[in-house]
């Protein structure tokens, strides 16, 4: 549906006095120039009013009556405004009448005023209020009206309204689809949640985690700082039996000096001596074979290196040499071929001889009688012809023959040069090969001399060793001597205090056991922090992972409502969302906002910038609802170029001048 304004007439109306008609003769753009205070505004406020009952604020309740010179209404006037409208090219009157109701009460001597009723006309029949209203309202509603004609409407709304008619617009939305986005389609269908909400729910738990994770280096410090000191449990242990093996020897041993076997005892000590030092010596022993053989091992292996090495270099000097004489060999071939022998013979062969006319050319071969000169001629010119062609023919191969020659001779130059370097790198690597097999024989010639340390010289040399085996012989020595007659006093007091030590270690061992179990428990504990850390961990990193995906989704979702929406719109861009951040990662919202040239409308967009944004968004109004209306447009000469409208355009000029029509 087309609206347009064909004309208006106004009687005693705000500012303007007696009859005033503005025919506006159904103009795409009208302008209506004047000074400020000429009536520019009421002439929007007429339009309105007529329609609607209210101003241009959206005022019902607002004085429309002329003053007179006193600032006071002047009384018993009609008060109307018409409007002539085509509406899709068929012609409509409507007309709103306020009247003034007068009466005189008893006893006074002039009228007083009573109150105000509004007529309607529509076509000239005259209607009740509800039948004018729903009249208006078939042809169009106030909000749809005031929005496609006012370009300050539509952006004045809070955002969530726009939001709602944008979303209204872009019916054509489709989802992000794609493999990655399958789990999460699937996901969001069960829950029935939106990606937003979704979203939410993952930073709610990504943030969760975080500070779980966050407490895990405070409650492994307070684990390690209660933890005892490390102890070999195993050694614990080994000692702790050693110990008391050796207190059960001692009171064994106490018993027997106590029943007079004191010289037995002496010999079961030297003995368990000597054998506990022969079997480190057995060791020592074991360990220099060891070395033996590990040394002899080594020297084995460098030796057999050695001669692998010298004959790998002996086979290289075979095969060098061998290459050497390929080398000379393909030197002497290149050498062979004469070229210069081939090109003479080609040069022998250049044709030197000239044309010769036969003399009997001029007879008839048959009759004998001279031919016509005009066919003697051509039969010269003809055989002229041949004779050239065949000898530039000639040249021609003797010329290609001879560039064929010169081009193998320069390739077997080039050939021969590279052979001859290559002889020379060879003979300078034959030397080299030759002077490594002289290295490595002298090499391996000294390797071979160098003696392995038998099994005595090695343990001979072990200090250790020396000591112990006199110990081992001092040892054999007192047992021989040991008799039944020796004194066991000093020898039991020696005992009874190696017991009272004994027992002391191993009172202080089993004390050790006891901090062994506390500080497995702390570890254990250790271990269950690290593992719920590392279980954390993969939690985030996977709710990380579908957040990931989540953002892209909506990126994408994002991006497409914003395209469905922007498709319908010439000048003005809308961004659906904004990026917010509480506390967590920063993730997009439902906002809604207008920009041009990538300035928001209602931070930094001029007044004409603003103007045209909203005639934009009037053209987009008027094809989602179908219907274009007059719009007025306040202050029009502070924009020069206002862009084209669906609807019909009254722009109001400022101007030094009485009120006009353009």
């Amino acid at each position: 549906m087309n609206i347009k304004i064909q004309g208006l007439s106004l009687n005693n109306f705000k500012c303007f006095k007696g009859f005033n008609m503005f025919d506006f003769d159904g103009k795409q753009i009208i302008t209506v120039k004047g000074r400020n205070g000429a009536g520019k505004t009421t002439i929007a406020d007429a339009i309105l009013w007529c329609l609607f009952g209210k101003n241009s604020q959206g005022q019902s309740d607002f004085d429309l009556k002329t003053h007179g010179e006193d600032g006071k209404p002047i009384p018993h006037l009609d008060h109307s405004v018409e409007l002539l409208l085509s509406i899709d090219g068929k012609e409509v009157s409507l007309k709103r009448t306020i009247k003034e109701t007068w009466i005189k009460k008893r006893g006074a001597d002039e009228q007083v005023f009573k109150n105000n009723t509004t007529e309607y006309m529509v076509n000239g029949d005259a209607y009740t209020a509800a039948d004018y209203k729903k009249y208006i309202a078939s042809l169009i509603s106030e909000d749809v009206f005031r929005a496609i004609t006012n370009p300050t409407y539509f952006p004045s709304l809070k955002w969530q309204e726009q939001r709602k008619f944008l979303e209204l617009i872009a019916d054509d939305v489709k989802q992000p689809d794609g493999e990655e986005f399958a789990d999460l389609l699937k996901q969001l269908n069960d829950s029935d949640e939106d990606i937003i909400a979704h979203r939410k729910h993952l930073s709610y738990q990504i943030k969760e985690i975080k500070k779980k994770l966050d407490l895990i280096p405070t409650r492994l410090e307070e684990q390690h700082k209660a933890l005892p000191e490390k102890v070999d449990s195993d050694n614990i242990n080994s000692d702790l039996l050693a110990k008391k093996n050796q207190i059960e020897e001692i009171e064994k041993n106490i018993l027997s000096i106590k029943t007079g076997s004191g010289a037995d005892v002496k010999r079961d000590e030297l003995r368990k001596e000597i054998d506990s030092k022969q079997a480190i010596l057995v060791g020592f022993k074991k360990q220099a074979m060891v070395e033996q053989s590990t040394y002899e091992a080594a020297h084995n292996k460098k030796v057999s290196d050695l001669a692998l090495k010298f004959n790998n270099e002996l086979n290289n000097q075979k095969l060098m040499e061998q290459t050497i004489e390929a080398d000379k060999r393909l030197i002497e071939r290149c050498k062979e071929v004469d070229y210069e022998a081939e090109l003479q013979k080609l040069r022998d062969q250049w044709p030197t001889s000239k044309f010769v006319v036969d003399p009997n050319l001029s007879y008839c071969p048959t009759c004998g009688q001279p031919i016509p000169q005009e066919q003697y001629q051509e039969k010269v010119e003809e055989m002229r012809k041949n004779f050239n062609l065949q000898r530039e023919a000639k040249i021609k191969e003797l010329n290609e023959k001879a560039a064929k020659i010169k081009q193998q001779q320069a390739d077997a130059g080039v050939e021969l040069h590279s052979l001859e370097s290559k002889l020379a790198d060879d003979t300078k690597q034959l030397e080299k090969i030759k002077e490594a097999i002289n290295n490595i024989f002298a090499e391996k010639s000294k390797a071979e001399k160098v003696p392995v340390p038998t099994q005595e010289e090695i343990l001979s040399s072990n200090v250790e060793y020396v000591d112990l085996s006199k110990q081992v012989l001092e040892l054999e020595d007192n047992l021989a001597n040991i008799t039944d007659s020796d004194e066991d006093k000093d020898r039991l007091t020696e005992l009874e205090g190696n017991l009272f030590t004994l027992k002391a270690e191993v009172e202080n061992l089993q004390q050790q056991l006891a901090s062994v179990k506390q500080y497995e428990r702390g570890i254990s504990l250790i271990e269950a922090i690290q593992a719920e850390e590392k279980g954390l961990i993969a939690q985030l990193s996977e709710l990380e992972r579908l957040d990931d995906i989540a953002r892209r989704y909506q990126e994408r979702q994002n991006e497409i409502l914003e395209e469905c929406i922007n498709k319908h719109f010439n000048l003005v861009r809308w961004k659906m969302f904004r990026t917010v951040n509480n506390g967590g990662d920063p993730f997009d919202e439902p906002f809604c906002e207008c920009y041009v040239d990538g300035v928001a409308y209602h931070d930094g967009l001029n007044q004409a910038a603003r103007l045209n944004a909203g005639l934009d968004i009037i053209n987009t109004l008027s094809k989602y609802y179908q219907v274009s209306a007059p719009i007025c447009l306040d202050n029009a000469e502070s924009t020069i170029n206002i862009i084209e409208t669906l609807g019909q355009q009254i722009r109001f000029v400022v101007s030094d001048c009485d009120l006009q029509l353009w």
